[in-house]
């Protein structure tokens, strides 16, 4: 048998870690930490964001931008743990790690439909997002508490002015601002005073625009349909459907005014008026100060409106706030009164730079300064405040009554020409309480019950005149014929004749002698004959001028 020689095998005498098998899964596992590396790296820092609620934001969906640059993404949405607020997770890009910092302002854009308008237009088709505003700074930050409203930026290149008005005027957040129908600016806060008495607009005014606006300057709200009936043409105008939805501030600034200085204290604030034709009205003082007072009237003040205005010699210095009436059982009539916000401001000058607004306004009381219910337009106008002065010193209070929660006004009744108006209304009144459909009714049956006898009197009428115009048609037939129209020659040859036979007998008379007994009676039959011939004469003379006079008669 034949023998192999089998190679001999070193025995080994130790545990060996590393061979060939393991290089596989170690390259794997190398690369699969520099993925993850790269990840990480990528992905940036995790933040946390409170918010009040979750409007309309999706987990690992809805994203997170600055400046309208997508920098990161929400990747978990829970309820905070007191249960008043909602806890948001997102993970931001590595480029934003020096953003989150204490100057990093967090608030969640979304479409808001409402009475005033509609925001967030850009999120209907894409979906809510967090919106982000931050500058760098050194310190990270990573938990943080989300605004409810827009951040405004306060370092923006431009200028920020304070508007108020008694209500919104259907302006909101994100409205533009024109100047001369240019864009200038936007609205970017739209807040309820604190004492609740304005509505406050804080607006944006690009840096290459704020020249433009001074102390003089007024600002109003855009309207979405003007008509102008100036110059004796009628213009139309529609605005931009942007200015519909979201409304529009306008500024005018007086021409003038633009090479003038006219600074503009950092507290001060313009009165933002409805519309342009307000604006256009007399004003006096803004809501930088203002008080209400309470006027009580014994006066009819059903015209008198919320909003109506109050003047003081033709300007406008306030509003009407509130209307309140009630039942005097003691005087058996109605008692109103009136809640009227005067601007104080408007009674302040740079002589009386001591005393403030209010201070003047009390001082013009004790000179008999009253409240007095006006008309402004006769009979059918609306009411309004006016602030007049007491010649005759009617009203015994002479200061301003002190109370609570509003001083009292002292007022003055209304004078003779309003109260002749109060009657001219009433005559009014009285007319239309007339029973002028009782009336109508009584006559309309009156005409019904002789609308037979009215009827057959028409009818013979009628008859009447179809008999009266047939004989027009005869007697036009009668004067139309041939006979008629030869009788003036016929008439005129026959008188020829006679013409020449009394030449003849006058001939034949000459040869007896004038005493002779038939000269007397030729002469006396000549005499009649010559009458006669006169007479036809006139008739001939009257049936050339008028052919039909023998029948109708000369007229």
């Amino acid at each position: 048998m034949r023998k192999y020689n089998a190679p001999k095998v070193k025995e080994s005498r130790g545990i060996q870690i590393l061979t060939t098998i393991w290089l596989v899964p170690l390259v794997a596992l190398i690369i699969a930490l520099w993925l993850a590396f790269q990840y990480y790296a990528k992905i940036g820092s995790q933040v946390t964001i409170r918010f009040e609620s979750n409007a309309g934001l999706v987990e690992n969906q809805s994203p997170i931008k600055m400046r309208d640059v997508t920098v990161g993404i929400v990747k978990k949405i829970s309820l905070a743990d007191d249960g008043k607020g909602v806890i948001v997770k997102a993970r931001l890009n590595k480029e934003m790690n020096e953003y989150l910092n204490n100057n990093a302002r967090f608030w969640i854009v979304h479409a808001d439909v409402g009475s005033h308008g509609v925001s967030g237009l850009d999120t209907i088709v894409s979906g809510s997002y967090i919106a982000l505003h931050s500058k760098k700074a050194e310190e990270s930050v990573s938990h943080f508490i989300g605004l409810e409203a827009p951040y405004i930026d306060q370092e923006a290149k431009g200028h920020y002015y304070m508007l108020s008005a008694p209500f919104t005027n259907d302006v909101t957040e994100g409205s533009n601002v024109y100047y001369r129908m240019f864009k200038v600016g936007r609205v970017e806060r739209v807040s309820i005073s604190p004492d609740g008495k304005q509505v406050n607009f804080t607006i944006f005014i690009e840096d290459q625009y704020t020249h433009f606006i001074n102390k003089r300057s007024l600002f109003y709200t855009r309207s979405n349909f003007a008509f102008d009936f100036s110059q004796g043409k009628l213009d139309f105008s529609i605005a931009n459907l942007s200015q519909i939805v979201h409304g529009g501030i306008s500024i005018y600034t007086p021409t003038q005014t633009l090479n003038e200085h006219h600074p503009i204290n950092v507290d001060h604030v313009f009165p933002l008026y409805k519309s342009l034709a307000e604006m256009k009205a007399k004003h006096l003082g803004t809501g930088e100060g203002s008080r209400i007072y309470a006027m009580t009237f014994e006066e009819d003040v059903t015209r008198l409106e919320i909003g109506s205005p109050i003047e003081f010699k033709g300007f406008q210095v306030g509003y009407v706030t509130d209307v309140a009436s009630q039942y005097n059982p003691d005087k058996r009539d109605i008692e109103s009164r009136a809640y009227a916000l005067i601007y104080t401001s408007a009674f302040e000058h740079q002589q009386t730079e001591n005393l403030t607004g209010e201070q003047v306004l009390e001082a013009l009381v004790s000179h008999g300064l009253r409240a007095q219910l006006k008309s402004s337009v006769p009979v059918v106008g609306s009411l309004f405040i006016d602030l007049v002065f007491d010649t005759n010193g009617s009203h015994p209070s002479r200061t301003i009554a002190q109370a609570k929660p509003y001083n009292v006004f002292p007022t003055l009744q209304q004078t003779p020409s309003s109260n002749l108006m109060g009657e001219l209304n009433n005559v009014l009144v009285k007319i239309q309480k007339l029973p002028i459909e009782a009336l109508l009714n009584s006559i309309t049956g009156m005409v019904n019950e002789n609308r037979q006898p009215i009827k057959h009197l028409l009818v013979d009428l009628d008859q009447t005149i179809k008999r009266f115009d047939t004989t027009l048609k005869n007697v036009n037939t009668l004067t139309s014929s041939q006979e008629l129209s030869d009788l003036p020659n016929r008439i005129n040859g026959t008188l020829q004749e006679l013409q020449s036979t009394l030449q003849e007998i006058q001939s034949l008379t000459q040869s007896y002698g004038k005493n002779s007994q038939f000269s007397d009676q030729l002469s006396s039959t000549l005499k009649t004959l010559s009458e006669a011939l006169n007479s036809i004469k006139q008739t001939n003379k009257m049936l050339n001028r008028n052919p039909n006079a023998l029948i109708l008669g000369d007229q």
